[in-house]
């Protein structure tokens, strides 16, 4: 798909201008439930968002069939893709919680794809394309995404494949590993953290040090699903085996009282 430069440089400033406090893990993305339309280049479109209305009438129109608020994005595809894109302001290094909730009832649908990009606009590594699969009734598809260091800005799409119909509704991009949980960014010296973890990178065993009492322990991949689930109260340190998981990236998540502590580590060997 083509997306116009112009558009793409006005859309940037106008989030630029708007652009969230990272620091609060509030949403990136604006107008995320596709709840104010506007005419824009002459075309209805979701306000913040450029969609395959432009050049292919009907294949990208505001609905009543939500997930929640009044509207939600039906795209439908014809014998091209349909599609609905935006782009915001993003935080390099950072890790970022995507979420969007869609349904379809083709097996496969389409996909949401997220972009990082450089101030140029020219990408960097391969997109992240979240399949979006066969669900009757909203389903919420969602995925732990790293920014890369030169990223600047990060583009969002929701793709619809040709003869298909899906629909969309709260795509939310947020500064934090996990939806409601605080992680730590420190200016700290490592040794005034009130987490530590070593040897990072890991090869068998992962040691984890916290000054307060711990209740649980959870585990993530990258994907943020939960490899392990560990409940010991009053636990302080422990040892976790990791010699069965495979090189990358993964998120600690520990839950002292009323706080929960989120941590990066690899494991390479």
């Amino acid at each position: 798909m083509r997306k116009t430069v112009g558009f793409l440089m006005c859309l940037y400033c106008v989030f630029f201008l708007v652009k969230p406090s990272v620091a609060s893990a509030q949403n990136l993305i604006l107008n995320s439930s596709f709840e104010l339309w506007l005419d824009s280049l002459g075309v209805r479109m979701p306000f913040g968002w450029y969609t395959s209305e432009a050049s292919d009438s009907g294949s990208a129109v505001r609905t009543t069939d939500m997930h929640s608020g009044i509207y939600a994005l039906q795209l439908t595809g014809s014998d091209t893709l349909a599609y609905a894109m935006t782009i915001t302001y993003c935080q390099a290094g950072h890790n970022y919680y995507f979420s969007g909730w869609a349904k379809s009832p083709s097996f496969i649908a389409g996909s949401f794809i997220i972009t990082w990009l450089k101030l140029s606009q020219q990408p960097i590594m391969d997109p992240v394309i979240i399949p979006i699969l066969l669900h009757t009734s909203y389903h919420n598809f969602t995925q732990i995404v790293q920014a890369p260091d030169s990223a600047i800005l990060v583009n969002v799409d929701v793709v619809a494949l040709p003869g298909v119909t899906l629909f969309a509704d709260d795509v939310t991009l947020r500064d934090t590993v996990l939806t409601g949980v605080e992680e730590y960014r420190y200016p700290l010296s490592a040794d005034r953290r009130p987490l530590k973890l070593f040897p990072n990178p890991a090869k068998s065993v992962l040691n984890i040090e916290c000054p307060n009492k711990v209740n649980q322990i959870e585990l993530f991949d990258i994907t943020g699903k939960i490899l392990q689930n560990i409940n010991h109260p009053e636990m302080r340190n422990r040892t976790i085996d990791v010699s069965g998981l495979k090189d990358g990236i993964y998120f600690i998540k520990l839950t002292t009282g009323d706080k929960k502590i989120v941590e990066k580590f690899i494991v390479q060997r």
